[in-house]
């Protein structure tokens, strides 16, 4: 077959250009071009000056030999070469969650950021999925201090469920507590009192009642670490 099908309806002039294109980026003249395709160098420039549409055998070997997609030389559309094919498949089985300005503190005091988005991270799809996270609902922060020491470090980033503000026993969350950001334990005890501890045991575990202090609430849980990604 010397032209492919409906190549009545292909946009010639765009097509050449498009050869011409994959032409130049070879590094190759459009004679030794025509070699490494076994195509008659008199057949190459018809394709090129857009008299012809380019056979199926011509597309067939660029394919072949340069990895250039068919579909992109007759429309122009999706990806120019199957190394674009092969990333762009890779890249959606990952989400970017948001990086945010701030740190939470795990010990004395805490730095906290203004909180804008500041980059992100990628995260697999499936990994999140086996966890049950939705990454809408996640965002990555520093963590600062040696309050929780064994189980986070100094400097460690950690990826924050903010839907999940449920307090359950064992699980570390991002409190705030008037300025302050800590990663810490929470407990919820009877009659309103929040028990705050820690993992380091060095930090010893205070109260605080929410009755009392209204500027206290949870960020969100800390569902991973930089350790386990």
């Amino acid at each position: 077959m010397d032209e492919p099908p409906d190549s009545s309806t292909l946009d010639k002039p765009a097509v050449a250009e498009r050869l011409g294109q994959v032409i130049q980026d070879s590094d190759l003249s459009a004679t030794d071009f025509a070699k490494r395709l076994n195509t008659p160098y008199s057949t190459l420039r018809a394709y090129t000056s857009g008299s012809r549409s380019p056979s199926a055998e011509l597309l067939a070997a660029m394919f072949k030999i340069f990895k250039v997609m068919p579909s992109w030389v007759l429309t122009g559309e999706g990806p120019r070469n199957i190394e674009q094919v092969i990333a762009n498949s890779a890249l959606d089985d990952f989400v970017v969650v948001t990086r945010h300005n701030i740190v939470a503190s795990a010990g004395p005091g805490a730095i906290n950021g203004d909180g804008d988005g500041h980059g992100g991270l990628c995260f697999n799809r499936g990994w999140l999925r086996k966890r049950h996270l939705n990454p809408d609902h996640l965002i990555v922060i520093e963590v600062s201090g040696r309050s929780m020491e064994g189980r986070l470090s100094d400097g460690d980033t950690v990826l924050v469920d903010q839907s999940q503000t449920i307090l359950k026993s064992g699980f570390a969350y991002v409190l705030r507590q008037g300025d302050e950001l800590l990663v810490k334990y929470c407990q919820l005890l009877p009659d309103g009192i929040l028990r705050v501890s820690s993992e380091n045991k060095s930090f010893e575990p205070y109260d605080i009642d929410l009755k009392k202090m209204t500027d206290v609430s949870i960020l969100g849980r800390v569902v991973a670490s930089n350790h386990e990604w």
